[in-house]
């Protein structure tokens, strides 16, 4: 769990990158909370674009927000270099996955509220959205996540992301 100092450093960095208007505007075009992205994109990489979870001879995960080279527009984008130079088609691909993971769980639990699908879709960004609905359906959507908290420490996250807007932070 990031401490609130964490993100504010986090934030800042977003901002001096850019980042921080390249999430905003897929989110936005995804209905996907801007604080909810950032919340991502801390915890997949501590708000870096870069690669990562590296195995097996190369890295898997590719970006700011980690797409995973089972992706093909992961696989291209870390082969050619886009990533660094052309960051939006993973940023895109993301947000409309996470866009996706929220009708999913929405359409699974229509009685749920609106929070409580995000943590669900958020889990699914690390685990498969139908292993998060599984688990949500035994009581906890991040049972097959990293750590086993990845949809809670995401909408940690969220939270104080949220509380550093307001504040200008």
């Amino acid at each position: 769990m990031s401490t609130k100092e964490e993100l504010k450093k986090q934030l800042q960095k977003l901002r001096q990158t850019g980042f921080d208007n390249k999430l905003q505007k897929h989110a936005v075009a995804h209905s996907v909370p801007v604080s909810y992205f950032f919340g991502i994109a801390s915890r997949e990489t501590n708000c870096n674009n870069e690669l990562g979870d590296y195995r097996d001879g190369e890295y898997h995960g590719v970006g700011i927000i980690q797409i995973d080279i089972q992706h093909d527009i992961a696989r291209q984008a870390r082969d050619n270099g886009t990533w660094k130079t052309n960051p939006d088609p993973l940023i895109e691909f993301g947000a409309q996955m996470l866009q996706d993971n929220i009708k999913q769980a929405g359409n699974e639990f229509p009685d749920l509220e609106h929070q409580q699908l995000l943590r669900i879709a958020a889990s699914g960004y690390n685990c498969g959205i139908r292993n998060a609905i599984a688990g949500a359906h035994d009581g906890d959507s991040d049972q097959s996540t990293t750590g086993q908290n990845y949809g809670r420490d995401v909408m940690t996250r969220m939270s104080t992301f949220e509380e550093l807007l307001r504040e200008g932070g």
